[in-house]
C-alpha cells in the first residue's frame, strides 16, 4: 500500500504542471544519462557540436587543398556558419529541454579572459581578421559551456565517448583504404621529414591524432562503470596502438602525467591531492618548457629544423616580439597569418614566417594579448578550475577524469597551441574540464566520512532534539 501511495503521489506530481517539472530539471540533467523524448534535442546539439570540432582538422585540410582558406586568415565561411547554426540550436534546445538561461552563463574568470581578448581588438594589427577569429573562438567556448551545463555530465561524456570511438574507427579505415590521407607521406623540404610514416587518420596531422587518442584513453579509463569491460578494453587497446603509430611525443608524455594526476585524485584524500597535483602540474609545465628550450643539447636539436619541427626558431621570434610588446601584444589573432602586416614577417626568418602557429599556447597568447591576457587566460583555464576541483567533494572517478583532462590540456599547450584558439580539439576538451569544475556539485558529490568532532556534534544535536 505504501509503495502504491508513493507511486500515485509521484504520478500526481508529474501531472501538476510544467513549472515544478522545469524547476527540478537542471540537477536531473546532470544525473540522467538516458535518451528520451524529453532530452533528444540536447543530445542532437551535443553530437552536432562535438562532431564539428572533431571533423574540423579534416575540413581545414580539405579547405586548404581547394583554396578555401586564404593566407590572410579569411577562414572557412561554411565552418563559421555551421558553428553559428549549432550555437542557435543549442540555445533552443537549452530553452526547451534544459535549465534555460542558467546554462548560458559562463564562469566569471573565463568571461574576464574573453573580455580582454575583445578589448584587444582596439589595437589589433588587422581588426577584420581578428574579429572573425575572435567570434569563432567565443562561439566555440560558449557553446561548450551551454552543452555541458544543459545536457549535463552524463550525456556529454556519453556523446564524447561515442564520437571519439567513431573518429578512431574512421582513422583506422582511412589508414587502410586511403594511406595517402591517413598517413603522413613524403613532403617537399626537410622540415617535415620526421613525420613521414606517422599515422594521422582523419585528423590532418599526427599531433592532433595523438591528442585525440590520448583523450580517448582518458575517457575510457575513468568513470566507466556503465561500460562493458570487453568494449572498454577494445577501445583502450585500439587507441593506444593508434597513439603509438602516430608517434606524438607530446601527447604520449602528457598522457602519462595526466594519468598519474588522475590516479592520485582517485586514490588519495583532499589533503594529499591538493598538494601533489598542483606540484606535478607546475613542475610538468616548467620542466617541459625548460627541457625544450634551455638545455644545451636539446637546444641544438631544436634549432635544427629536422628535429621537433624547429620550435626553437619559432619561440625565439615570439619571445623577441613579446619583449618589445609585453603589455598589449599584437591583438587577438593578429600575430600569425593576419596579412602582410603580421609581426612574424618582421621577427621570423625562413620557414618560421609560414609556421602559422607558435606551437605554444601560452606564448601565442602572450604575443597576441600581452601579459594581462595570458595571466587571465591561465587563471581561468588552469588555476581556477584546478582549485575548484581540488577543493570540491566531487566523486573520485569523475574528479579523476576532469583532473586528467585538465592536466593533459595544460601540458599539451607547452608544445602545441590550443588555449583560447578557436575550435582546436584540445582547447575544446580543456573547456569541458573547466565546465566540469564549474558544475561539480551537479556532476556528483562524494559522501564524506564524519570525523570525531562531527560525530560528537551530531550526538549533541540528537540529544537536544530528544530533549
Amino acid at each position: 500500500m505504501k509503495i502504491a501511495s508513493r507511486e500515485s503521489e509521484a504520478t500526481s506530481s508529474r501531472r501538476s504542471g510544467s513549472g515544478s517539472r522545469s524547476a527540478k530539471k537542471p540537477r536531473a540533467a546532470f544525473a540522467a544519462g538516458l535518451a528520451t523524448n524529453d532530452d533528444r534535442l540536447l543530445y542532437i546539439a551535443a553530437v552536432a557540436f562535438f562532431a564539428m570540432v572533431l571533423l574540423a582538422p579534416a575540413m581545414v585540410v580539405r579547405e586548404m587543398a581547394i583554396g578555401d582558406i586564404s593566407a590572410s586568415g579569411e577562414g572557412s565561411v561554411v565552418r563559421q556558419i555551421g558553428y553559428v547554426l549549432i550555437l542557435l540550436f543549442s540555445i533552443f534546445a537549452t530553452w526547451k529541454q534544459g535549465p534555460g538561461l542558467k546554462a548560458l552563463i559562463m564562469p566569471w574568470p573565463l568571461m574576464l579572459a574573453l573580455g580582454w581578448c575583445w578589448i584587444s581588438l582596439a589595437w589589433a594589427i588587422n581588426p577584420g581578421v581578428a574579429v572573425r577569429r575572435l567570434v569563432l573562438m567565443t562561439i566555440v567556448v560558449w557553446n561548450t559551456f551551454i552543452i555541458m551545463q544543459a545536457a549535463g555530465y552524463d550525456r556529454t561524456i556519453k556523446v564524447l565517448r561515442f564520437l571519439f570511438v567513431a573518429i578512431l574507427i574512421a582513422g583506422y579505415i582511412t589508414v587502410a583504404i586511403a594511406p595517402s590521407i591517413g598517413i603522413h607521406m613524403m613532403l617537399d623540404g626537410d622540415i617535415q621529414l620526421t613525420v613521414v610514416g606517422n599515422w594521422r587518420g582523419l585528423m590532418g596531422h599526427k599531433n592532433i591524432a595523438g591528442a585525440a587518442c590520448a583523450i580517448t584513453l582518458m575517457l575510457f579509463l575513468y568513470d566507466t562503470k556503465q561500460i562493458k569491460p570487453v568494449l572498454r578494453w577494445a577501445v583502450l587497446l585500439a587507441a593506444a596502438f593508434f597513439l603509438y603509430k602516430a608517434q606524438s611525443k607530446t601527447s604520449f608524455g602528457m598522457l602519462l602525467i595526466a594519468l598519474l594526476c588522475g590516479w592520485i585524485f582517485q586514490r588519495y584524500d583532499e589533503r594529499i591531492r591538493s598538494f601533489a597535483i598542483p606540484m606535478i602540474m607546475f613542475l610538468t609545465a616548467a620542466g617541459w618548457f625548460f627541457y625544450s628550450t634551455y638545455q644545451s643539447f636539446v637546444f641544438e636539436n631544436l634549432l635544427n629544423p629536422k628535429f621537433f619541427t624547429g620550435r626553437g626558431f619559432i619561440w625565439d621570434a615570439m619571445i623577441r616580439y613579446a619583449g618589445e610588446h609585453l603589455l598589449l601584444g599584437a591583438g587577438y589573432g593578429s600575430f600569425w597569418d593576419a596579412g602582410t602586416d603580421s609581426p612574424i614577417y618582421d621577427y621570423g626568418q625562413g620557414f618560421v614566417k609560414t609556421a602559422g602557429s607558435g606551437h605554444n599556447g601560452y606564448l601565442d597568447l602572450l604575443v597576441a594579448v600581452g601579459v594581462p591576457g595570458v595571466l587571465l587566460a591561465v587563471f581561468a583555464a588552469v588555476v581556477w578550475p584546478a582549485w575548484k576541483l581540488l577543493a570540491s567533494r566531487i566523486t573520485p572517478q569523475r574528479g579523476a577524469l576532469a583532473v586528467a583532462l585538465l592536466v593533459f590540456c595544460m601540458g599539451h599547450n607547452v608544445t602545441e597551441s590550443s588555449l583560447l584558439e578557436r575550435d582546436t580539439l584540445v582547447g575544446v576538451i580543456m573547456m569541458v574540464a573547466v565546465a566540469i569544475a564549474q558544475n561539480w556539485e551537479q556532476v556528483g558529490t562524494a559522501s564524506r566520512k564524519m570525523s570525531g568532532a562531527d560525530i560528537f556534534a551530531a550526538l549533541s544535536q540528537r540529544r537536544r532534539e530528544l530533549a
